[in-house]
C-alpha cells in the first residue's frame, strides 16, 4: 500500500471516529443535506438503525446509496467501501472473531484475510477492496440482506480479442464460493466463463460477488458498452435469454435523443449452476468521470439530459427526478464536532433493470464521501 495514502486514510478515519460513535449516527447528522432525495421517512429511519451497527469511518471512503426514481418503492441500497489496513476492516475482522454467527461479518472477514495474505494472487486482481451492500427493507425490522463483491482492477478481466486467460476468473470465483461456504461449482464458473469470454476489447469484469441470503447465484458487472447495440451483441454471446427487447429499445430511444453521447454503459447479470437468473440491469455512467479525474465536476449537464430523458420516456417520476438535481456534483465544507469536513457528494449513475416478472424498473444511485479538511491537524 502507499505510504502516503495510508498515512492519509489513517488521519481521516481518525478524525471520523472522533466525529460520531457510527455510520448511523453520522447519516443522521447529515441528514439535512439529503432532504430533496426521494426518501420516504421509514426508509430514512430504517437506514439510520441499519447503519448504527457500522462503524464512522466507512464513511470516509466510497459509499453509494440506491433508490427508486420510479412508481415503486424498491428497496432503498447502501453500498460501503472496506480497505484492507483501515479501521473498518479491524471492525469486521473483531466482529467476525467474536464468533457471533453473522455471516456477513464472516464472509467480509474472509475476503480481507485473502486479499491481505502473503503473495495473494487475489490481491494482483482486485486489489485490497471489498464492497458491501445492505437492503435496507423499510417494513423489517431486523438487517436486510447484504451482497459483497470484489472489484477487479485497471486490465485485469478484460476483454481481449487474442483471447483470455480463465485463471484470473477462477481464482476469483473459486474464492467468492468459498467464503459463501460452497465447494466450486464447475457449471456455475462454466457461466462466469461464458460472460467473460463474451466480452470484448474495451470492456471488462467491473465487479464479482454474491449475497449472504443466496451464496450460491453470482452477480457480474461488465463495463465499458458505449452503445444499446453493443450490449445487445454481447448479450447474444453469452446466450441470456431474457427479456432484452424492452431494455435495450428504450436505451435505443434514449441514444436516439442525445443523451447517451457521453455515457458509459454496463451490464449486470446474476446466474447460478441452473443458469442465468431472468433480470437484467443496465447502468448508465457519465463517461467524465471515469475517463477524466476532474470529471465529477464537468459531468452535471450530461446528467440533467440524461434526467430530462428518462422523464420524456415517462419511465421515471419527474418529482423524484426533481430532487436529484443538486447532485450532480457538490462539494461542501462542514463544521463538524472534530473540525472542519468536506462532504463530497456526486451522481454516480443511473440503472435501467428488467426484473423477474418483465417489469422495468429505473433506480438511482448517489456516491457520498466524507473527508478531513486537507492539511488539518485534526
Amino acid at each position: 500500500m502507499n505510504m502516503r495514502y495510508e498515512d492519509e486514510w489513517a488521519s481521516n478515519e481518525d478524525q471520523l471516529m472522533r466525529e460520531a460513535g457510527s455510520l448511523g449516527e453520522l447519516l443522521m447528522r447529515l441528514r439535512g443535506y439529503f432532504s430533496t432525495l426521494p426518501i420516504i421517512g421509514k426508509q430514512w429511519k430504517r437506514l439510520f438503525e441499519n447503519a448504527q451497527s457500522l462503524p464512522p469511518t466507512l464513511a470516509g471512503f466510497p459509499l453509494w446509496m440506491g433508490f427508486s426514481v420510479d412508481k415503486s418503492q424498491s428497496t432503498l441500497l447502501l453500498d460501503v467501501s472496506v480497505l484492507g489496513g483501515t479501521h473498518s476492516a479491524d471492525y469486521f475482522r473483531q466482529h467476525a472473531k467474536t464468533g457471533n454467527g453473522i455471516p456477513s461479518t464472516d464472509c467480509i472477514a474472509a475476503l480481507l484475510d485473502e486479499l491481505d495474505a502473503p503473495d495473494s494472487p487475489l490481491s494482483d486482481i482486485a486489489g485490497n477492496r471489498v464492497l458491501v451492500e445492505y437492503s435496507i427493507e423499510p417494513d423489517r425490522p431486523e438487517q436486510g440482506d447484504c451482497g459483497y463483491f470484489l472489484y477487479p482492477i485497471g486490465p485485469t478481466l478484460a476483454g481481449d480479442a487474442a483471447g483470455q486467460d480463465l485463471s484470473e476468473l477462477h481464482v476469483v470465483y473459486d474464492v467468492l464460493s468459498a467464503v459463501g461456504g460452497h465447494a466450486v461449482d464447475s457449471a456455475r464458473r462454466r457461466y462466469a466463463d461464458r460472460v467473460y469470454l463474451a466480452l470484448g476489447p474495451g470492456t471488462r469484469i467491473g465487479a464479482m460477488g454474491a449475497f449472504v441470503s443466496s451464496p450460491q447465484v453470482f452477480r457480474v458487472t461488465m463495463l465499458g458498452f458505449r452503445t444499446p447495440g453493443e450490449i445487445m451483441a454481447y448479450l447474444d454471446r453469452t446466450g441470456w435469454r431474457g427479456k432484452k427487447s424492452l431494455i435495450i429499445s428504450v436505451l435505443e430511444r434514449l441514444e436516439e435523443r442525445g443523451v447517451l453521447s457521453q455515457m458509459q454503459l454496463g451490464v449486470r447479470l446474476d446466474f447460478s449452476d441452473s443458469g442465468f437468473e431472468p433480470t437484467l440491469e443496465v447502468q448508465i455512467f457519465s463517461a467524465n468521470t471515469i475517463y477524466d479525474q476532474t470529471g465529477w465536476f464537468k459531468d452535471k449537464e450530461c446528467w440533467i439530459d440524461l434526467m430530462n430523458g428518462l422523464r420524456e420516456e415517462q419511465i421515471a417520476v419527474p418529482e423524484k427526478l426533481k430532487g436529484l438535481t443538486g447532485w450532480s456534483a457538490t462539494m461542501k465544507t462542514l463544521m463538524g464536532c472534530s473540525g472542519l469536513l468536506l462532504l463530497l457528494q456526486r451522481i454516480h449513475h443511473f440503472a435501467i433493470v428488467i426484473n423477474g416478472d418483465g417489469e422495468l424498473q429505473v433506480n438511482a444511485y448517489l456516491f457520498l464521501l466524507t473527508a478531513r479538511w486537507p492539511n488539518s491537524k485534526n
